[in-house]
């Protein structure tokens, strides 16, 4: 009956070691693509391997950042301000109006009336989805989003997002 005891305990202590050691033999796959992130920024991390099948690193190809997120439009003007953090210097604008009147859209680095880096307008029913600065990345800080309508409030969404990378 010790004898039994003694066997039960051992193999209790060290049934972990073996599952532990056998199953990270086994563990390591270099094909997996995870999600490092779960909030409003989101980062693709791809574990890469070197040419004899083994990883060497992580490589992050896309990161993007929201900046503004379904943000209601209303009024006859409005300003919005967000920011470009250190390598995501790309911008992709969204807004959807659901309004009667035109908005006008400008976008001013630095203040309201800083350097102007977009300008259009959105009539009424339309949506506008689109990266601002294809050929090349904004620097970092902060933009102003000046949206105005005139005569008539305005009505619909507004959507920021920046990006390390054109793809997103």
């Amino acid at each position: 009956m010790k004898f039994a005891i003694e066997c039960m305990l051992i193999a209790t202590l060290f049934a972990p070691n073996i599952i532990f050691w056998s199953s990270s033999a086994f563990a390591y796959d270099n094909t997996a693509a995870t999600i490092s992130d779960p909030s409003p920024s989101i980062s693709t991390t791809i574990r890469m391997g070197n040419q004899n099948g083994v990883g060497d690193g992580m490589k992050t190809p896309l990161s993007t950042d929201a900046q503004i997120v379904n943000r209601p439009v209303s009024g006859t003007d409005e300003e919005i301000v967000f920011n470009i953090k250190p390598h995501y210097g790309y911008v992709r604008f969204y807004l959807k109006n659901t309004g009667t009147t035109t908005i006008y859209v400008s976008i001013n680095q630095g203040s309201a009336s800083g350097t102007l880096k977009h300008s259009g307008s959105v009539q009424p029913g339309e949506v506008f989805n689109e990266i601002l600065n294809k050929n090349g990345a904004w620097s970092t800080g902060d933009f102003y989003v000046s949206l105005t309508s005139g005569s008539g409030p305005m009505n619909g969404l507004l959507g920021v997002r920046t990006s390390t990378d054109l793809n997103f």
